[in-house]
């Protein structure tokens, strides 16, 4: 069977070296700063390694399905898209402002519990998810990682 150079092995490589040469750059730096690129790079490297073999084993041909085209649907008022468009924007815009004012671990509670209250939930849920995302917030980045987070804006101008 002859092995044939196609754009998934291509790609596979770019991602290899890239994922190398993260773990490479990440050799010299502190355990802590290290971690991160480290725990992304190993796997995504030996994944672009299994893609790599099982695409040179395969020809166009053998891949099974069609390729699809993004199509917008048709079926939706043109208003009501633009209307969720705007609202999804707003939703992204108010988190990043969020993230500003009150500072990131604060930003993400306060995040889910406002969305779930516009979006029509019961107090009861937007309550317990807010309290849920401030635990595993202050639980996995406080606590065990000791990653310290920058305070808002807000917090800087008290303190």
């Amino acid at each position: 069977m002859k092995a044939r150079i196609n754009l998934n092995v291509m790609m596979s490589l770019a991602i290899m070296a890239v994922s190398a040469y993260a773990l490479y750059a990440s050799l010299q730096w502190p355990f802590k700063t290290a971690l991160f690129p480290r725990v992304l790079s190993i796997p995504l490297f030996f994944l672009a390694t299994t893609e790599m073999f099982l695409s040179l084993g395969r020809s166009q041909k053998d891949v099974q399905g069609q390729a699809m085209d993004f199509q917008m649907t048709d079926d939706i008022d043109p208003a009501l898209a633009r209307r969720r468009t705007f609202m999804i924007f707003s939703s992204i815009l108010g988190f990043l402002l969020l993230i500003l004012l009150a500072g990131f671990p604060l930003a993400v509670p306060l995040f889910v519990f406002l969305y779930l209250k516009l979006a029509g939930e019961k107090w009861l849920l937007s309550s317990l998810m807010a309290v849920l995302c401030w635990l595993f917030m202050e639980g996995i980045f406080d606590r065990l990682l000791h990653l310290p987070f920058p305070q808002g804006w807000l917090f800087s101008l008290w303190g």
